[in-house]
């Protein structure tokens, strides 16, 4: 288990169309999130209006100018099949997803 004082900061970005509403959305970005600092692989995800999984395979992958580690949401809702990527990037030490010492 990691064990980290003091504060982590980082950013996450979202490749995709979507049939979820941006609250939903957040969320799943928020348990990419959870994943990424809790080092999880897979999470099953349900909620009223859609339900999947989410996973990463620890790979570090570009958008443009803009990295970080890749997460996958297989997402089945009431208006059809959904797939987001997101990307998870610590920027805790200014150099990407490095972490921190303190």
């Amino acid at each position: 288990m990691l064990e980290h004082k003091g504060m982590r900061w980082g950013y996450v970005f979202l490749k995709s169309p979507t049939h979820l509403d941006q609250e939903d959305v957040f969320d799943v970005m928020r348990d990419a999130v959870e994943m990424y600092l809790e080092g999880e692989r897979e999470r099953d995800l349900k909620e009223s209006f859609y339900e999947g999984k989410l996973y990463t395979q620890n790979k570090y992958e570009l958008i443009g100018s803009l990295g970080g580690q890749r997460f996958d949401a297989e997402i089945e809702t009431n208006k059809g099949k959904d797939v987001l990527t997101f990307l998870v990037s610590e920027q805790t030490s200014g150099m990407g997803s490095y972490i921190s010492p303190n």
